[in-house]
């Protein structure tokens, strides 16, 4: 019994932690947990510029001044990101100077944008933007961008949705949504667009543990004749 009870006190000082946090996010309108990780696909042209712009939500009894902190945890060399908040900031800045007071009970969504340049180079560069109450750092909350940048040739591929491989992201083992696989072969490119599995599929059940964790590109053909492509997430 005390070893229940102990379990009680915990679980609710746990939660008690949780919901001092007076911020958090939303992409799209859709509600992030924290740390939570969203993924923007673009081709790695010199012009590419993508944008992610995030809300943010005072769910506190009180007005809120807020700054943002990136963190890059891993980038591309030669590419380039940036955000603004109040202003927009040069790359080389990761915590904002100025602040925004969010009134309590309120969103602020239109002020935040992360900026990520991929300047021509392929890869896949992370970055997290951390929204904090300058008065109480600890008072945050955050979100992980996952830029990949690929070859215009796989970006320009088209996706269907009528066949397609899950879940995903998956540790290795993938299962395709239809029976029927007769004549049908796989191909799995990595972010720098080099194919590093190919494989006539048996079944709907397909191994791809060989493969170590990151971000692929697959095809799905039928002869020469191109059936599905997207993306994959192997998480091990």
């Amino acid at each position: 019994m005390k070893k229940y009870y102990l379990f009680f006190i915990l679980l609710s000082s746990s939660l008690f932690v949780f919901s001092q946090n007076s911020l958090r996010l939303y992409y799209n309108d859709i509600l992030l947990a924290n740390d939570d990780s969203m993924y923007f696909f673009m081709d790695s042209s010199q012009y590419t510029a993508q944008y992610v712009q995030l809300a943010v939500e005072n769910i506190s009894n009180k007005n809120i001044n807020v700054k943002v902190k990136k963190t890059e945890i891993s980038v591309v060399p030669g590419t380039e990101n940036s955000f603004c908040w109040v202003m927009c900031y040069d790359a080389s800045v990761l915590v904002s100077t100025q602040y925004i007071t969010i009134p309590a009970h309120s969103i602020n969504n239109t002020d935040f944008y992360g900026e990520y340049y991929p300047k021509g180079h392929l890869g896949t560069s992370i970055i997290r933007y951390t929204f904090f109450d300058m008065n109480n750092p600890s008072d945050s909350a955050s979100m992980i961008a996952v830029y990949v940048a690929t070859p215009v040739g796989i970006q320009e591929m088209p996706t269907y949705d009528l066949i397609y491989l899950f879940p995903n992201p998956t540790n290795g083992i993938v299962n395709l949504n239809i029976d029927d696989v007769d004549n049908l072969t796989i191909e799995i490119f990595n972010s720098f667009g080099a194919k590093v599995f190919e494989e006539q599929i048996q079944s709907n059940k397909i191994d791809l543990s060989i493969l170590s964790e990151g971000i692929y590109f697959y095809r799905l053909k039928a002869g020469n004749q191109l059936k599905a492509s997207n993306i994959i997430v192997i998480q091990k």
